[in-house]
């Protein structure tokens, strides 16, 4: 489930990536800014009025239902994918940044969806991380795999052209520690699907770096929206593995670490929620599916039932 380009062996690393928690946190929500307004409220020449900035339903239901996502339809189930980019507020005008796009399963999502009145950017990890992923390989990252990553602004874009509709609106991509001067205070969503548990696995000071990074790309009220696999809550650190190196952190934890950053906790939903997961698997999240990873054939039938994993699922905002 793991989503990051790159080559050879880091590349092995990444693709392992994304997990699940069950939550005795209770359902929070704080009242969201109401959207009003109509073609007759704004003065002309003032561009899109806030009832064409909204949630698009009859949007979203055609690019789900379009044939590039033939091969991912079977998962929007188990996913819930229209909620959740409703749950993240986003508009077909929305500047949206995603995070760890990768293979580009929520990209065919996104991208078609802001396209082409929006904008769609890709995120990826920085090269600390990728030091990080290859140090624990015991390896070091070559000259090579540097420079690969160090171009993968450049290199995505037309990977992410791939997932979208011709007047796919891509408008740039970056990575953490990085962030090109321009794009900060102009995004309306940070989007991490399954994507912040390598930030904080091998040094929470990576995870907080990447929240300071999300503070600075969004706009005043701009959102956060996390999807991430969930640990539960009376799980100590031993044994059970909670940050994030078997895919699962607490929910609890996540919270924490974004208001630490500035964001204030808008909503939670139990949408992506699976009380059948236990998320104390020896190799982690990637036991139960899609991955099914290193599970003989007699196993794979009852981690199935089991299903993907228990997600949590939380929009934050940036104050005005």
């Amino acid at each position: 489930m793991g989503k990051v380009y790159l080559g050879s062996a880091l590349a092995i690393l990444l693709l392992a990536g994304c997990g699940a928690q069950q939550s005795t946190n209770a359902e929070q929500t704080v009242e969201a800014p109401q959207i009003t307004g109509t073609e007759q409220d704004a003065p002309k020449g003032a561009g899109p009025t806030m009832a064409e900035n909204r949630f698009d339903a009859a949007k979203l239901d055609a690019t789900l239902a379009h044939p590039r996502r033939d091969d991912d339809r079977a998962r929007d189930g188990v996913r819930h994918t229209a909620e959740a980019v409703e749950f993240f507020q986003l508009t077909p005008r929305s500047n949206v940044v995603e995070v760890l796009p990768g293979g580009g399963w929520y990209t065919r999502v996104l991208l078609p969806y802001v396209s082409p009145d929006g904008g769609w950017y890709g995120l990826n990890y920085g090269i600390k991380l990728g030091e990080a992923f290859m140090a624990n390989a015991g390896r070091e990252m070559t000259d090579e795999q540097r420079a690969e990553r160090l171009d993968w602004p450049n290199t995505y874009p037309a990977k992410a052209a791939l997932n979208g509709p011709e007047d796919a609106a891509i408008k740039g991509a970056f990575m953490f520690d990085a962030i090109p001067d321009e794009m900060k205070g102009k995004m309306d969503a940070v989007i991490y699907v399954r994507a912040l548990h390598h930030l904080n696995r091998f040094d929470a000071a990576i995870f907080e770096a990447a929240i300071a990074d999300t503070f600075d790309l969004l706009k005043p009220g701009g959102i956060a929206g996390v999807v991430q696999h969930r640990a539960r809550e009376d799980y100590g650190d031993t044994p059970y593995d909670t940050s994030g190196n078997k895919g699962y952190v607490k929910q609890s934890y996540v919270v924490a670490m974004f208001e630490k950053g500035g964001f204030v906790l808008e909503e939670t939903s139990e949408m992506n929620a699976n009380p059948e997961d236990t998320a104390d698997y020896e190799v982690g999240v990637w036991t139960l599916p899609p991955s099914l990873r290193g599970k003989d054939e007699s196993m794979k039938e009852h981690y199935t039932m089991i299903g993907e994993s228990d997600r949590m699922t939380l929009r934050f905002r940036k104050p005005q």
